[in-house]
């Protein structure tokens, strides 16, 4: 009895040791102090003449102690010359058509690639699986807003493309992101080498350049003060938020960015990919993972892409969307990551988009039935109810009155109700914060 007694107390120090291990790699309570800031999701490459300059101003989502800038290539080929420049803000124009054109006392600090003063941007990992070429660390601290008593901090970026070159766009351009969007986000640009003569470039009219249809907008990789969770989004238009004012913020970036604070803060990679389905959408965990290196990945499984008008979703297609799941997790395997898998229910179209009649069971299955089997993730549940309607005579379930502009991806109310369904998840997650 008095050994029992004792071996509780002797293996405390062990049990402690194993718990701690199992936090700090399931990264569910511990969280990480590197977040990245990837707004769009599917690119489109422009052809760019001249030598063209970049110039934006990013608001991220807490104070920061370094960060590095990746440059996306969509393109087939490399792009070469690419170079760039970073200072941080203090505020921004009052005005939502300007941008400045000098960073914080005019420190501009140009990048360097594994120690170039440039670099070639590796050409796309496969069809519509844009590389990222990653600066090397910029040990620049963030300083706090002069125009905002609660603005979160703010960076400077310029990326300069040489004359002939290629450059990768959101597909959706940047239309509302100045007036309407969540977070900062405004680039004009100029046929200049502003990178290489930072005073050539003097364009801070975002209308006359043309800014919100043409803009490079790098990821933002950036070390924290605050611990927060990294969020993954990968999926089709749905996920990547296809259907309201502002491109590319659906109801999984709204539930990020409403629950994100300067002391807990929430950020999100868009890896998602309209018009594409599960079996190509799903590498693109493993193309970034290992430099994300997510807390939270949302995967969307199901995509009205693989169902066909009148048949439904075939075997095949049933077949495939199992297989890429299986990629997602044998991804994260390989990287050795263990976040926190969130797996969105299927949401309906309504028949004058896709008519598929009684067809549309298979998806109501597989919500019920298939999707809960899955051990490795965690279901949102109600996420296709929130957008769910009425069901037609031949058994289609339609989305609710309101919800959608063009008959299956929500609008902005639509999101909202996503929005809604998705926080309560991030919020737990945030709250387990260490």
């Amino acid at each position: 009895m008095q050994y029992q007694r004792r071996l509780p107390n002797a293996m405390g120090p062990v049990y402690d040791q194993m718990e701690e291990r199992d936090r700090f790699a399931g990264l569910m309570s511990t969280g990480t102090n590197v977040l990245t800031k990837h707004l769009f999701g599917r690119l489109r490459t422009q052809g760019l003449t001249n030598a063209t300059t970049f110039n934006m101003q990013i608001e991220l989502e807490s104070d920061f102690l370094s960060f590095r800038v990746g440059i996306p290539n969509v393109h087939t080929a490399v792009v070469t010359g690419v170079k760039g420049c970073v200072g941080v803000s203090a505020a921004v124009p009052a005005t939502d058509y300007q941008v400045f054109t000098q960073p914080e006392q005019g420190e501009w600090i140009d990048l360097t690639f594994s120690g170039n003063a440039s670099v070639d941007l590796p050409a796309r990992l496969g069809e519509e699986r844009y590389s990222i070429a990653w600066s090397d660390p910029v040990f620049l601290a963030s300083i706090p807003r002069t125009d905002s008593a609660t603005g979160r901090p703010v960076v400077m970026v310029r990326i300069e493309f040489p004359a002939n070159s290629v450059a990768s766009m959101p597909y959706n351009n940047l239309y509302y992101w100045r007036g309407s969007g969540p977070r900062i986000y405004r680039c004009s640009n100029q046929e200049v080498a502003g990178v290489t003569t930072k005073t050539a470039f003097t364009q801070n009219g975002v209308y006359a350049s043309g800014g919100d249809e043409k803009a490079v907008v790098p990821a933002i990789q950036y070390q924290t003060l605050a611990r927060g969770h990294q969020v993954m989004i990968l999926g089709d238009s749905i996920q990547e938020g296809l259907g309201g004012n502002v491109r590319d913020y659906g109801g999984m970036q709204r539930a990020v960015y409403e629950l994100s604070t300067p002391e807990r803060p929430l950020e999100y990679f868009n890896a998602a990919l309209h018009a594409q389905a599960p079996d190509l959408y799903s590498r693109m965990l493993a193309d970034h993972i290992n430099a994300v290196r997510p807390t939270i990945v949302t995967y969307s499984p199901w995509s009205g892409n693989d169902v066909t008008a009148g048949t439904g979703i075939s075997a095949a297609a049933l077949r495939r969307l199992r297989g890429s799941l299986g990629r997602v997790f044998a991804t994260l395997q390989a990287a050795g990551q263990r976040p926190v898998v969130l797996l969105p229910e299927a949401t309906p179209v309504n028949t004058s988009y896709k008519a598929v009649g009684a067809n549309d069971q298979a998806r109501r299955d597989y919500n019920a039935t298939w999707l809960p089997r899955v051990s490795g993730g965690i279901v949102i549940k109600g996420f296709a109810t929130a957008i769910t309607g009425g069901r037609d005579a031949a058994g289609q379930d339609q989305i609710r009155d309101g919800a959608t502009g063009d008959n299956v991806h929500p609008n902005d109310f639509g999101h909202d109700l996503i929005k809604d369904t998705v926080k309560p998840y991030f919020q737990l997650l945030l709250d387990r914060v260490a």
